[in-house]
């Protein structure tokens, strides 16, 4: 995977493919039968292992801290993890609800770990001597549970591959070829699906060059004769929208979903860390996401047409470690009750709902994600033309929910509490197909417009941080660590008016000074961050007056600098009519 300071580049450049949905029309996909089982997995593990976890910094070591090839080896020769299990690999992915494993058969530091006749800088020649990824390979098999690998087109130890690292002094670039690297590379690949017939190939590293000089489309052809059924990522065409079978968003969610120029829907995946700061193990990590976290995590990407490629790193020694697996079997918890409202699913019909939660579909079926339990405990669905024919809990699928018509929206009856703290799904049953009248932001008839964080988009560049959580009775936008988190709102005047903006968020004393602007189209309202009564409970501060024409605007709130890492707790922007035309 890219460094902390590579990841935005690449990701700059896949968020300018990504359009809005058109509201309130879900995408109609067609899908590739080679595709189908990918589409509904929804859920992967992803596996970075490899003589990095040795140094249990991160996989990037070598390049951070610019060790030479020569002292490298040491690892390479001494990598033994005598205590890897494939099929307690195998059956932890399972107890997880994963569907689907890939794993790192060659990082970008060039050591493989499988037996590999082009080189000896293998596993087969290092103190373990077994072929670990042929290992795993028939654990996945025994199992049933298809498998794919990861391969870096980068080399750090190739003496063909270009260009060399900015540090290196020691290794001259004269007699090197890149395309006997490429020949290199080719020659692995037929390898590796002649051996082990991956499902996936899922390619990395490949920003150094262009798709000429990496011969990628000649590469898929080769593939694809030798197994038409792979499946190929995006990376191998330098993640151009429409190339390969699927995108790869990494650490974080494209706020619409994945969409081509033309605005068709792309099949993604989106790959992320448990822990914050690497993707191989790093023994010094203090940082995790929370189950509940990841539980709504993937919750969020299978709403918007995606999967989740969920990362763990494993120890020198071939163990998953302790914080690693019990936020998987957390996860696999949650699924065996709410499965049916993850595997199989297509992307939510609503464009946005009235509540924190998500949508997803099968068939005739909506399943509603409710992670913000409503105070009045009433459910809303904005603009929903079909007729409900059941409402029910998953957790309780004897009992059927009360519903009524109130106009458009169909209105829920939930019980006084929430049976799931982390996402209770309630299942909606449809006469028909769902079709659905898109949802606006519009003022309260007194003119009044709020704008609370769950109405909003996060827009995000890379290595996402921020997401929304409920602090007893309020959602916010929380773990806002970086300037590149953006909510944003859509909203719709039918008159011109001036407006005060009022925002409400939670900040302690040390996020006090804290800068960030309102945006309100091409009207920006600098202010600062003060401090609420806690943490968790919100204040409201008036930051300034603006004047908006009828028609549709767009509000952002983006940080510009943050104290102590953290912005605020972002309950809700508030316009507050002053006066009319």
């Amino acid at each position: 995977m890219r460094s902390p300071v590579l990841a935005l580049g690449s990701c700059l450049m896949l968020g300018m493919s990504l359009s809005l949905l058109a509201p309130g029309v879900p995408a109609v996909e067609k899908a590739d039968d080679r595709t189908q089982w990918f589409r509904d997995a929804k859920f992967g593990m992803f596996i970075h292992w490899g003589v990095y976890s040795m140094l249990g910094r991160h996989e990037w070591v070598r390049e951070m801290y610019h060790i030479p090839l020569s002292e490298y080896q040491y690892y390479v020769d001494n990598f033994n993890p005598t205590q890897f299990n494939p099929d307690e690999w195998v059956q932890l992915a399972m107890d997880a609800g994963v569907k689907y494993i890939v794993i790192t058969s060659k990082h970008h530091d060039g050591f493989c770990i499988f037996d590999s006749k082009y080189t000896e800088y293998d596993i087969m020649h290092s103190r373990y001597g077994k072929d670990a990824l042929g290992m795993l390979v028939k654990a996945c098999k025994r199992r049933g549970m298809p498998i794919g690998f990861y391969y870096s087109i980068m080399d750090w130890h190739h003496p063909d591959y270009l260009p060399r690292r900015s540090w290196e002094t020691d290794r001259p670039v004269e007699g090197a070829d890149f395309e006997r690297y490429i020949e290199y590379m080719k020659n692995q690949l037929r390898e590796l699906l002649e051996k082990y017939d991956p499902a996936i190939l899922w390619f990395d590293g490949e920003w150094e060059h262009t798709v000429e000089e990496m011969h990628s489309f000649e590469i898929e052809q080769m593939l694809r004769g030798m197994k038409p059924s792979l499946l190929i990522n995006d990376r191998l065409f330098k993640r151009t929208p429409g190339h390969g079978d699927f995108g790869t968003p990494e650490n974080y969610v494209p706020a619409t979903g994945l969409r081509a120029p033309d605005g068709s829907p792309l099949l993604w995946e989106a790959c992320y860390t448990i822990n914050w700061n690497s993707w191989g193990y790093n023994h010094y990590e203090t940082e995790f996401h929370s189950g509940t976290q990841l539980i709504r995590q993937l919750i969020e990407i299978v709403s918007k047409g995606g999967n989740l490629l969920l990362n763990v790193g494993p120890t020198p020694e071939g163990t998953i470690q302790p914080e690693f697996e019990a936020r998987l079997r957390y996860v696999g918890r949650w699924l065996k009750t709410n499965g049916e409202a993850i595997y199989g699913t297509t992307a939510s019909v609503f464009n946005r709902l009235p509540f924190f939660g998500r949508c997803t579909v099968k068939g005739r079926t909506l399943y509603l994600h409710v992670m913000g339990w409503p105070q009045d405990g009433k459910l809303r669905l904005p603009g929903l033309k079909t007729d409900v024919r059941r409402v029910y809990l998953l957790v309780d699928r004897g009992h059927s929910l009360a519903f009524t018509r109130e106009g458009k929206d169909v209105l829920i009856s939930l019980p006084d509490r929430a049976p799931d703290p982390d996402a209770t799904v309630v299942a909606v049953e449809l006469a028909g197909n769902p079709e659905v009248e898109p949802f606006e932001i519009r003022p309260a008839a007194d003119g009044r417009l709020e704008l609370p964080v769950y109405l909003a988009e996060i827009r995000a560049r890379g290595e996402q941080r921020a997401y929304l959580d409920q602090f007893y009775r309020f959602t916010m936008l929380t773990n806002w660590q970086s300037v590149y988190d953006v909510p944003e709102w859509e909203f719709v005047l039918d008159k011109a008016a001036t407006y005060e903006v009022k925002i409400s968020y939670a900040a302690a004393r040390s996020q006090e000074g804290s800068r960030y602007v309102v945006e309100i189209d091409q009207t920006e309202i600098p202010a600062e961050v003060k401090r609420s009564p806690t943490v968790y409970f919100p204040a409201t501060f008036t930051v300034g007056t603006v004047e908006l024409v009828p028609g549709r605007h767009t509000l952002r709130v983006r940080l510009v600098s943050l104290r102590h890492h953290n912005g605020m707790n972002l309950e809700k922007v508030s316009l507050i009519p002053l006066s009319t035309p």
